[in-house]
């Protein structure tokens, strides 16, 4: 049991299940229906397993990081070997890509180059300031393209990819900001530890309220309806506007991660509201 739970935490569960909406939600705006049921369940869970796969490969790479920053983990507390994990990473990464197979050539496609790039960013991209946000940011975006083309809308993702790239770039560089300890004595070299903190929580900043402008425009611009207007702008706006006030506040290692599991929730308001508005 303790292996089982192991390995299902090196998954990350919220993470899963924003990936699993995310997916979900794109196959839905691309013209699925109730009878497609089967077909959107196997896009999802084929999403979730890579982006699960791409989660535990990049904790093989970061136990000395995380045995400082997150030692509760399950490879730096020790309840998982990183040869297991590795292996587990494969199974997951490997189901992924099998179930991509169905859904068509674009799809498979999409999966493959973010399992790539999966792994460059945990093997390198990670050190290198913004461009392994900017990584993260394009992976969870590919998740709404993945959805979309797997029902042959791949317009459909495009606004949901946007907006998703953006809003976990300054999600990331707000969690570089958490770890700077851990990084800072493992020689990663992040934005937040490079140009130091208050100009990474300018950047973040600056990328949360183009996000806030932003989520307008696709109602204005009648993309979407009614329903994504006001989910978003209560549901999602005010979220991002508290952690912006509440950021420069108080920006101890605490508050920072409390804030990054609140814009994870907040994410799944955003997807509720895309989805809303497109019916």
């Amino acid at each position: 049991m303790r292996l089982a739970g192991g390995l299902f935490a090196l998954m990350r569960p919220l993470n899963a299940a924003v990936t699993f909406a995310g997916v979900a939600a794109a196959c839905v705006i691309a013209g699925a229906d109730g009878s497609d049921v089967g077909r959107i369940f196997i896009a999802a869970a084929a999403g979730t397993l890579l982006a699960s796969a791409g989660n535990i490969i990049n904790d093989v790479y970061d136990v000395a990081i995380d045995r400082i920053n997150k030692p509760g983990r399950a490879i730096a507390a020790g309840i998982i070997a990183p040869r297991t994990a590795v292996l587990w990473s494969a199974i997951c990464g490997s189901a992924g890509l099998a179930l991509s197979v169905p859904l068509g050539s674009a799809a498979l496609l999409i999966a493959s180059a973010s399992a790539v790039l999966m792994f460059v960013y945990s093997a390198r991209l990670k050190r290198i300031p913004l461009l392994g946000n900017v990584a993260v940011g394009l992976l969870t975006g590919a998740a709404f393209l993945y959805g979309s083309v797997a029902f042959g809308n791949p317009a459909a993702g495009v606004i949901p990819a946007l907006f998703a790239l953006s809003f976990n770039a300054a999600r990331e560089i707000l969690k570089d900001i958490e770890d700077m300890r851990g990084d800072g004595r493992n020689a990663v070299r992040t934005f937040p530890l490079v140009a130091g903190k208050k100009a990474a929580l300018g950047l973040v900043s600056a990328v949360l309220v183009l996000v806030i402008i932003g989520s307008a425009l696709p109602y204005w611009l009648s993309v979407y309806g009614a329903a994504y207007f006001w989910v978003v702008s209560i549901g999602v706006d005010t979220v991002l506007v508290y952690v912006l006030f509440a950021m420069w506040n108080d920006h101890s290692t605490g508050n920072l991660a409390r804030l990054n599991l609140l814009l994870k929730y907040d994410m799944l308001v955003g997807i509720a509201a895309i989805v809303l508005g497109t019916r």
